[in-house]
């Protein structure tokens, strides 16, 4: 039942009808479905079909977690880094990360390059992030282009 609502929304979302998507997603998500909840938190972040409204974002982004969503972990990161609070970000890409999502190594890795002193963090991460094996491709390939940077700009401190 569940999944035939969640593919119902997704639907209409993908359509374009993000108001009926967004009632058949609350519908899913009330019924307990960890992505439709993880839907519902990021059309609150984006206004699509609803309002913007970052505190309900954070609501069903932790209603999803609660529910076992590793998504949600990585998207409460976006959600705090787009408002400028950091530290939440890091936080939860951290937690992302220990989850298994190796997207948020990148993450952590950008927010690491804000600080000069902060260049190991910074391979670290995008090392880390590599390591993944389900990274999407422009994923992986950011991640490369930003390590060689890093690789060729020390090389060149060196020098």
């Amino acid at each position: 039942m569940d999944d035939l609502l969640f593919n119902q929304a997704d639907s209409k979302y993908n359509n374009g009808n993000f108001e009926k998507a967004f009632e058949l997603f609350l519908k899913a998500a009330e019924n307990g479905d960890d992505s439709a909840m993880d839907r519902i938190a990021s059309m609150y972040d984006a206004g699509e079909g609803v309002d913007y409204d970052f505190d309900k974002a954070i609501y069903w982004y932790q209603k999803a977690i609660e529910a076992g969503s590793v998504t949600s972990l990585y998207n409460l990161g976006i959600s705090y880094r787009s408002k400028g609070n950091v530290l939440e970000a890091k936080h939860w890409f951290e937690k992302a990360l220990a989850a298994g999502d190796f997207d948020a190594a990148l993450d952590l890795a950008k927010l690491h390059m804000l600080c000069e002193a902060e260049q190991e963090k910074v391979i670290f991460y995008l090392k880390k992030c590599l390591q993944g094996n389900n990274l999407f491709e422009y994923t992986r390939k950011e991640a490369i282009d930003i390590l060689e940077g890093f690789e060729k700009g020390s090389k060149r401190n060196k020098a």
